[in-house]
């Protein structure tokens, strides 16, 4: 099934780069095409093994997300909610994977566009969320939402967070948003430190489109994409959202349990 195989490592980290190259002799003894140049996974990969965590990976989903290709995370540290493969079980789990025994899952992003003026200024993509939030100031910015056209409120607050069910578990979660299970066909607007106490987060369905307009924030605030990308934003400068037309594919080791990660990642159940 996955004859030929692209490995991606975490940039200029020492113990990324050795474990790949221990990846690749275990792809070629399995007699498997190993693609050397990133630049050919795009015409000949049939999966992409991650070696890194969550972060790597978000990168190499919106770089692949339209050519279908489907990726496997290697995760050097601790249990990732992505890359959910141990460099310990590496060998057994990848020669499983390539046997057929796996679990495949789709993933949505965010297709993002800047716009001013009528104009668009730049597209981008998101696997976990965009960001609209205040630069280092003490004051809060301003901004309109609607959702399908439909003018929704004005908001003054430190920013406000679009997240996707798999960026739920992320900035979301921790400004006080929903846990949303990946399959899940939504997106959720979270405010971050909103003026008015009623603001709640809101989950809406995964075929919205959400238009954030600036209204009051000077020079003070920046759009962020995965908290790897950032564009400034001023007066004027509205970000459209919506969900991307392609997925993520995720290949999962056979036994993978999303619940199981997350009572890990969120110490579900310990005693404090």
């Amino acid at each position: 099934m996955f004859n030929s195989i692209g490995v991606i490592c975490k940039p200029n980290d020492f113990t990324s780069q050795k474990t790949a190259l221990e990846l690749g002799v275990l792809l070629k003894d399995l007699g498997v095409i190993l693609l050397e140049d990133q630049k050919d996974f795009e015409k000949n990969a049939d999966l992409i093994i991650v070696v890194g965590g969550d972060g790597t990976i978000l990168n190499t989903a919106r770089t692949y997300v339209d050519f279908n290709i489907p990726i496997l995370g290697v995760n050097l540290g601790r249990l990732g909610f992505l890359a959910d493969v141990s460099v310990d079980s590496m060998t057994p789990v990848v020669s499983a994977v390539l046997n057929g025994e796996f679990i495949k899952e789709k993933r949505s992003l965010l297709s993002c566009q800047i716009e001013q003026n009528g104009k668009v200024l730049s597209k981008h993509l998101a696997f976990n969320e965009v960001v609209i939030h205040r630069n280092e100031t003490p004051r809060m910015i301003e901004f309109e939402l609607n959702v399908d056209g439909d003018f929704v409120n004005n908001q003054r607050a430190d920013g406000i967070i679009v997240t996707t069910p798999t960026g739920s578990t992320a900035y979301a979660l921790s400004s006080g948003g929903p846990i949303m299970h990946p399959s899940t066909n939504a997106i959720c607007l979270v405010s971050i430190s909103p003026h008015t106490m009623s603001h709640r987060p809101f989950i809406l369905d995964g075929e919205s489109e959400v238009l954030i307009t600036l209204l009051d924030c000077e020079d003070r605030a920046t759009i962020s994409f995965d908290a790897q990308s950032s564009v400034h934003a001023s007066e004027g400068v509205a970000l459209r959202v919506k969900q991307h037309e392609n997925f993520v594919h995720l290949i999962h080791p056979k036994g993978y349990d999303y619940f199981e990660i997350i009572r890990s990642k969120l110490h579900w159940g310990q005693k404090v």
